[in-house]
């Protein structure tokens, strides 16, 4: 290889990790304006505890969204921030390798077909589809399932290397009294939000 090809290829070996460097820097700053809400979450990602930061992004989203009784209306998933579901996807989408997050999981309901008026509709059955996409847990009669004792990632939907599939987590931010009114709102808001 001559002198300025392999200068070249230097180049560019530099400039891939500058831009890696630089998705890094963006993840931080997107942490800066609330730093002491996301860190936890985030410390519990860098140290491969997913149960734990599953539950930890199921209480960040009450936080944001609860009514005074702490529930979590539809209406609530409906308005829910855009920067708070950007920075809690950001957080799991880095630790994953872009494989965990809310990005990844209204990406794969649309490539199964879904859509605004999907969701409207509330096509039970596409839902369900997406659910054993991701390897949600599921019950006879009620679709997703979601028990309180359950850890994630859930160990029936682990790959032969251990990996749960694309879109797995966050799980629990899922589950609602409201059943699948809710989770349809809360796919409708991250389409809004993430959907190119």
């Amino acid at each position: 290889m001559s002198d300025p090809d392999q200068r070249l290829l230097q180049l560019e070996q530099r400039v891939t990790e500058l831009e890696a460097e630089l998705r890094q820097l963006q993840g931080t700053l997107t942490l800066v304006g609330d730093v002491q809400r996301y860190s936890r979450l985030r410390d519990l990602l860098a140290a491969g505890d997913l149960d734990a930061a599953d539950r930890e992004t199921a209480r960040l989203i009450v936080d944001q969204l609860a009514d005074r009784d702490g529930d979590v209306s539809p209406e609530a998933l409906e308005r829910s921030s855009a920067a708070m579901l950007e920075i809690i996807d950001g957080l799991w989408s880095a630790s994953s390798h872009g494989r965990q997050g809310f990005a990844v999981q209204q990406q794969l309901y649309r490539e199964l077909g879904g859509s605004r008026t999907s969701l409207i509709a509330q096509d039970s059955a596409l839902f369900e589809r997406f659910t054993r996409t991701v390897g949600w847990p599921t019950q006879a009669g009620v679709g997703f399932a979601l028990s309180e004792e359950l850890s994630v990632p859930v160990v029936a939907a682990l790959d032969d290397q251990g990996l749960p599939p694309p879109g797995h987590l966050p799980l629990r931010c899922w589950s609602s009294d409201y059943g699948l009114k809710a989770a349809n709102l809360l796919m409708a808001r991250l389409i809004e939000v993430f959907a190119a």
